[in-house]
C-alpha cells in the first residue's frame, strides 16, 4: 500500500475561529513539519499560508512539501451564511488549486449548541438538523461540489465535533445525499470515535468514499472526563481529549490494515488538535515526531 503521510497546522494550534498562538508563525510551523519527517501539509485556516500562490508554492518547495489538502467550514444548514461560506471555498479553491493540491476538505462549522453537547450521542441527537435544515444543507454542498469542480478539486466531507454533522447517523444521513464520485469521506479517527462511532466500522462502510484520513489519537480516559464534565468541544481539546499518536486508545494498526485491504492510496493527514494552553499545545514538534516515528515503526 503507498499511503503518504502529511501533517497539518492545527497541531501547533492553528485552527479556525482561534487566534493564532504568535510563537507559531507559518515559518516556523512549515520548519517543524518538515523537521519531524512529514512530506506534506494541510492548509490550515485560509490566511495562516501565504495566499499569493507563488510565495505559497516557494515556501513548500524550499522544505520538500506538498499541499494535500485545504479545510474549509462554514454553517452548512443556515442559508443566510452561504454567500460568505462560497466566497471562502473559491479564494480556497483558487489557491490551492494553483499550487497542484486537488482535494477540498468541507465540513459544517463548529456551533455553541452542538460544542455544548460534544461528545453526548444522545444529547447531540436531540440538537441534529430538522429535515428543512438537512435540505438547506444539501443545496450547500452540492454547490460547493460545483465550485470545485471548476477548479479542478474533489470535496471530501469531514465530520466534526461540535457540528451538525458529528454522529455516525448524521455522517450516513450526509453522504446518502450524493453518489460517491460527488461527495467523498474525510475519515477523522479521532473526531469519529469523540463522536460516537467506531473508526474501524466507518472504514469497512465507506471504504470506497474515502478520500483522505486524519489519523488522530484520542484518549479514552480524558474522553471519559470531558464527557462526565460536561465540557464543550474547546475545552474537550484543552483537557487533552485528542493525545498524541500511539498514546491514546486507537488501535492504528487495525486502521492501517483496513486502510491496506482497501488499497486506499491517497494522502493520510497525522492530526493532534490542540489548542493554546492546553495539554500538549506546548510541545507540537515533540508530538509530530513521535507520531512520524510510530507510523514507520508500523510500516508506513
Amino acid at each position: 500500500m503507498t499511503l503518504q503521510i502529511a501533517s497539518a497546522p492545527v497541531s501547533w494550534g492553528i485552527t479556525e475561529s482561534i487566534a493564532f498562538p504568535p510563537e507559531y508563525p507559518y515559518p516556523r510551523v512549515l520548519d517543524e513539519i518538515a523537521e519531524a519527517g512529514y512530506v506534506a501539509t494541510e492548509l490550515g485556516p485560509y490566511g495562516f499560508l501565504p495566499t499569493d500562490p507563488v510565495t505559497l508554492r516557494q515556501e513548500l518547495e524550499q522544505r520538500n512539501l506538498t499541499l494535500c489538502s485545504a479545510f474549509v467550514a462554514f454553517p452548512l444548514g443556515r442559508a443566510a451564511a452561504h454567500s460568505d461560506g462560497f466566497a471562502h471555498v473559491d479564494r480556497t479553491a483558487i489557491l490551492t488549486g494553483q499550487v497542484g493540491c486537488r482535494l477540498l476538505i468541507l465540513s459544517d462549522e463548529v456551533c455553541a449548541d452542538r460544542s455544548a453537547t460534544a461528545g453526548s450521542l444522545e444529547e447531540a441527537t436531540q440538537l441534529s438538523w430538522t429535515d428543512p435544515e438537512w435540505e438547506i444543507a444539501e443545496r450547500a454542498v452540492k454547490e460547493v461540489i460545483r465550485q470545485c469542480a471548476g477548479h479542478g478539486l474533489k470535496v471530501a466531507f469531514h465530520h466534526h465535533v461540535g457540528t451538525h454533522v458529528e454522529t455516525p447517523d448524521e455522517v450516513e444521513r450526509m453522504l446518502a445525499m450524493f453518489s460517491a464520485d460527488e461527495l467523498g469521506l474525510c475519515l477523522d479517527t479521532g473526531h469519529y470515535l469523540y463522536g460516537g462511532g467506531d473508526p474501524i466500522d466507518v472504514l469497512g462502510r465507506y471504504g470506497e468514499r474515502i478520500r483522505c484520513v486524519h489519523l488522530k489519537d484520542v484518549s479514552a480516559s480524558q474522553l471519559r472526563s470531558a464527557r462526565s464534565m460536561g465540557l464543550d468541544f474547546h475545552a474537550g481539546v484543552r483537557h487533552g481529549v485528542f493525545a498524541r499518536l500511539g498514546d491514546g486508545d486507537i488501535d492504528f494498526t487495525k486502521v492501517l490494515d483496513a486502510l491496506r485491504d482497501l488499497q486506499f492510496q491517497g494522502w493520510a493527514v497525522v492530526e493532534q488538535d490542540v489548542l493554546a494552553g492546553g495539554r500538549g499545545a506546548d510541545t507540537p514538534l515533540a508530538n509530530a515526531t513521535v507520531a512520524r516515528r510510530v507510523l514507520s515503526q508500523l510500516g508506513y
